[in-house]
């Protein structure tokens, strides 16, 4: 049995007429007669009945017609997937974003998961510095992290996938709280509280620290901390303001958002 009998037998299944098949498939009638009878002998059952006037399909023909056509569907499917597999678009991707920023990359990742259906995504949440290391140990195959700096990732291949804004956490009782858009100047005299990395020269506080001095103001800063959820907690109870990408969007009681002047890649 080859493919070709298969697409034979299901042509005339589906026209009824040995006459009709030939001419859908462009052959001759007596080239699909062979085949089908071929099929039939190798297979040991009758496939259709004939007679002088009409063409039926056999108990044994009907059966056959939803199996063939499910045959040559796994057949195409395998093709493709084989073809898929050569090209590298099968298999998996162990990806890590940065905690809070799964909203932002998620239209990104859903057009590639419908491109690429048969590469199975894995996703893991880590700091930016956790990512990093991830990466180095190939536990990760790539990451998305906020940090866009170059001189952290050598040896890696980088590309700036989204732009957002910065924008300033205050508590509800700041007397800044209902300014929408902030200035440096704005905060110079603010209690700072900083999203950082381990290596604080190159992490983004340092670079928010730097556009502070550069316009002349030197910045108090409170505390330098890593996770985003303890900012949140320690602006909610006053204890300083913060810095944060417009991307951090959790609800905390008691704090207020303002869009800074200033946008960062990522």
């Amino acid at each position: 049995m080859n493919t070709r009998q298969i697409e034979y037998f299901l042509a005339v299944a589906e026209e009824l007429s040995f006459t009709k098949a030939a001419e859908k498939m462009y052959v001759s009638q007596t080239a699909v007669t062979q085949q089908i009878r071929s099929l039939e002998e190798q297979m040991g059952v009758q496939l259709f009945s004939r007679t002088k006037k009409k063409v039926e399909l056999a108990p044994a023909g009907a059966f056959f017609m939803i199996e063939g056509r499910q045959i040559l569907e796994h057949i195409d499917n395998a093709f493709i997937h084989a073809h898929d597999v050569s090209e590298g678009m099968n298999g998996a991707l162990e990806i890590g974003f940065a905690n809070y920023a799964s909203n932002i990359l998620a239209n990104s990742l859903q057009e590639f998961h419908n491109r690429y259906p048969n590469i199975k995504l894995h996703f893991k949440s880590y700091s930016p510095s956790v990512l990093l290391d991830r990466l180095r140990l190939g536990e990760l195959d790539l990451i998305f992290s906020p940090i866009f700096d170059p001189a952290i990732y050598e040896g890696c291949f980088i590309r700036e996938v989204s732009r957002v804004s910065l924008i300033a956490v205050l508590p509800s009782s700041h007397p800044l709280a209902g300014k929408y858009c902030l200035t440096k100047k704005d905060l110079f005299d603010q209690s700072l509280i900083l999203a950082c990395t381990p290596d604080s020269k190159i992490g983004e506080d340092r670079k928010i620290i730097d556009s502070f001095l550069k316009a002349g103001y030197h910045p108090e800063i409170v505390d330098r901390i890593e996770d985003i959820e303890t900012i949140l907690l320690m602006v909610a109870v006053q204890m300083g303001i913060s810095i944060l990408p417009s991307y951090i969007t959790l609800p905390v009681s008691n704090d207020r958002r303002g869009r800074c002047d200033r946008q960062r890649s990522g």
